[in-house]
């Protein structure tokens, strides 16, 4: 099982300690892995200077805008710091900080990235596309959103798995799942729970197509074999596993909150339209329902079909370009 080696925190605007550092830095603490704390700035006044008073003088109000973050980041690693892990610190001028978040994970090949979760009501969700959303659909590696609740340091981690998706010895998105939740489970000292939803319909549907039911009932046995199955592989044992039935993203808010659970492990599925990514509708609706943090795990070859959308070597090196200290 492959340790983590270094964990990007997303810092917030404010550069003060939040429920994703405290996550951030006791993984880091556990793992021994290097923690680099990064904060995205941006003032849309600073560039609006440059055309009034010059390039020169824009830049020296960017630097210290930018050195003014650096200090407060480093006070705040400061007091994060003599645990036993690196702590480095990352002041990033981003006018599109979605971009810059995903430049800066893939410059330090993190392992996994942490932010903190910022729920949207419905309507504005219409409207924009906030930050959140961006690095669900296109981080390429895990994403946990850490919710405002305290974290005690171990729990309950539970992994959702669609079994359907894929055979069960398949080395698939299921398989990167269970990895990524017992990974985490061992370094938080928690449970580690496995979870399979069915989606049951509605008895309406019986009584409109009774043919239906014979089928569902052939569909809901074939779940339960590849459930079985999979957990039979990997070594789950009997009384960690949980299998529902229902809307999942309904059922798998309801088991986390019945269960205590710490953070829910998912698998991120993705389909491509217009040139930009999508999540699968079970995830989008449990990061509104969901009390528990989520971590969200891409498939294997997610960078790669990435890549082939959108030209990560431009976004790199436009990145980079921006001023850092």
């Amino acid at each position: 099982m492959k340790h983590y080696k270094t964990l990007l925190a997303v810092v917030p605007a404010k550069v003060e300690s939040s429920p994703a550092i405290q996550r951030a830095a006791g993984l880091a603490r556990a793992s021994g892995a290097a923690l680099h704390l990064c904060t995205f700035v941006y003032d849309p006044a600073v560039e609006l200077a440059a055309d009034r008073v010059g390039s020169a003088v824009a830049a020296h109000m960017r630097h210290d805008i930018m050195r003014e973050r650096k200090g407060q980041l480093e006070r705040l690693a400061a007091n994060l710091a003599g645990k036993g892990h690196p702590i480095e610190c990352h002041v990033v001028w981003a006018p599109d900080e979605a971009e810059a978040v995903l430049a800066k994970a893939l410059d330090l090949d993190a392992d996994l990235a942490l932010k903190d979760a910022h729920h949207e009501p419905a309507p504005r969700r219409a409207l924009f596309t906030p930050l959140d959303w961006k690095l669900m659909r296109t981080l390429p590696c895990p994403l946990m959103l850490v919710g405002p609740a305290a974290h005690p340091g171990s729990g309950r981690v539970a992994a959702a798995i669609d079994v359907l998706a894929e055979p069960a010895g398949a080395d698939g998105l299921n398989a990167r799942v269970l990895d990524a939740a017992m990974r985490l489970s061992g370094y938080l000292g928690a449970q580690l729970d496995l979870v399979a939803v069915f989606a049951q319909h509605p008895d309406i549907q019986f009584k409109a197509w009774p043919s239906a039911k014979a089928a569902y009932a052939e569909e809901d046995a074939a779940q339960l074999q590849a459930f079985t199955a999979f957990a039979d592989l990997h070594g789950v044992a009997s009384g960690r596993r949980h299998r529902l039935a229902g809307t999942p993203s309904v059922e798998l808010a309801r088991f986390a909150a019945q269960n205590q659970i710490d953070v829910l492990v998912v698998g991120s599925s993705y389909r491509s339209r217009w040139n930009k990514f999508l999540l699968g509708s079970t995830t989008e609706s449990l990061s509104q329902q969901l009390g528990a943090d989520l971590m969200l795990i891409k498939p294997a070859d997610f960078l790669d079909v990435l890549g082939s959308k959108v030209d990560l070597t431009a976004l790199r090196e436009r990145c980079q370009v921006e001023q850092q200290v």
